[in-house]
């Protein structure tokens, strides 16, 4: 695979080029395309896949039957680390949102790099325990905030992983349907359109183009404090 991608991906910080070159031999590549499933809740773990282009989702299904979006990943991130740290089945599905480039890594190759290169570890540890955080702060906005809140939140963070800056504000470059952000933030399509047309009125956001622009960030900002 092109060595060049591998450098960009932060896990692999610091690594030179002869490691970097040991890592390419171990990763497969696989594209897939948008709105397909690269791996299943309850499925056994046995690979660590790293997300070289393109965007997922990562969700889980309730008890009743729902769908939970938990985090939108990017280039860059990974997914699939704790299944095969632990050997236990995957506790989420990873959705493609567009078409995607990922690289898969078999659980004995993958140990096996961690055992050789500390410096994983340590950005595994840092990077789980960033997750952790916003999880505990998802579940504590499902409990005490309301919907306009929860979508503030959910676009400033949004804004935050993949914000372009324009001339009328911050455009989000990725774009999510009104249901995956009601997964997202515990409600319904009907309620997240509502209140996205109420932000737009007010001139916290705009939606003229395929795109939300976030115009004023300080109000929604406020709307989460």
């Amino acid at each position: 695979m092109d060595l060049s991608v591998l450098r960009k991906i932060p896990l692999f910080a610091g690594f030179d080029d002869e490691q970097i070159a040991e890592v390419g031999k171990l990763v497969q590549t696989r594209r897939v395309p948008k709105h397909q499933i690269i791996v299943y809740e309850g499925d056994p773990g046995d690979s660590f896949y790293i997300l070289l282009k393109g965007s997922v989702a990562v969700s889980h299904m309730t008890g009743e039957g729902k769908e939970t979006i938990l985090s939108i990943l990017k280039e860059g991130d990974f997914f699939g680390e704790m299944a095969v740290l632990d050997s236990s089945l995957r506790s989420a599905s990873v959705k493609t949102l567009s078409d995607v480039e990922v690289g898969l890594v078999t659980r004995a190759d993958f140990l096996d790099l961690l055992g050789k290169n500390p410096s994983i570890g340590r950005s595994l540890v840092i990077a789980l325990s960033e997750r952790l955080r916003e999880a505990n702060q998802q579940i504590a906005a499902s409990a005490y905030q309301d919907i306009r809140s929860r979508l503030a939140a959910l676009l400033l963070k949004l804004a935050e992983k993949f914000g372009e800056k324009t001339t009328d504000g911050t455009r989000i470059t990725q774009r999510l349907t009104n249901q995956e952000m009601a997964s997202m933030v515990g409600t319904t399509r009907e309620t997240v359109n509502r209140t996205l047309n109420k932000f737009w009125d007010e001139q916290v956001i705009d939606m003229r183009t395929a795109f939300i622009v976030i115009k004023d960030a300080d109000a929604l900002g406020k709307l989460i404090e």
